[in-house]
């Protein structure tokens, strides 16, 4: 996949590719020549993130854009704020959470290109979901993108988060 997208602008709403995919797609693998995949998101005051997983072939990083977010990185954990950054090399347990009473805005970063593809098949089984979320089914689609769960996300309680900037 050497082939670059043309130059192109998005506006705040928009997505390049996978519409409807949490997070957004800014950039795809097919833009990219499969270099990277760039996506921006933002989570509800109080919202977890997802399970405690790994990628095996892909890096990401964080930056945080607004707000504050709690990013466990193995065995630690950090709380972001505005101007953040974060590097998660592949194959490094992580999860992240929105601890705070107001929403998180942040821009990721994958390496190389084509975490879309996990992020589109969540995305749709999360609009499907009645309950909640089977974490084996979660798993099976994290292993089919070479990925791995390792455990759950991060407990996000709603009062400790209504009481935090």
């Amino acid at each position: 996949m050497n082939q670059r997208a043309a130059p192109y602008v998005l506006t705040p709403d928009q997505a390049r590719s996978h519409p409807g995919t949490f997070p957004p797609v800014k950039a795809g693998a097919a833009d990219t020549g499969g270099l990277l995949t760039v996506t921006e998101g933002v989570l509800g005051p109080g919202t977890p993130g997802p399970p405690l997983h790994l990628h095996e072939d892909s890096d990401e990083c964080f930056y945080v854009v607004e707000g504050r977010l709690l990013l466990q990185v193995g065995e630690d954990r950090h709380e972001l704020g505005p101007g953040c950054f974060a590097w998660v090399p592949r194959q490094v347990p992580h999860t992240f959470a929105n601890v705070s009473a107001s929403s998180v805005r942040l821009l990721g970063i994958a390496v190389p290109g084509g975490i879309e593809e996990l992020f589109a098949e969540q995305t749709a089984y999360f609009a499907r979901l009645q309950g909640p979320p089977d974490l084996a089914e979660l798993a099976a689609i994290g292993a089919r993108h070479r990925g791995r769960l390792l455990g759950p996300p991060i407990s996000v309680d709603a009062e400790a988060a209504a009481n935090r900037p």
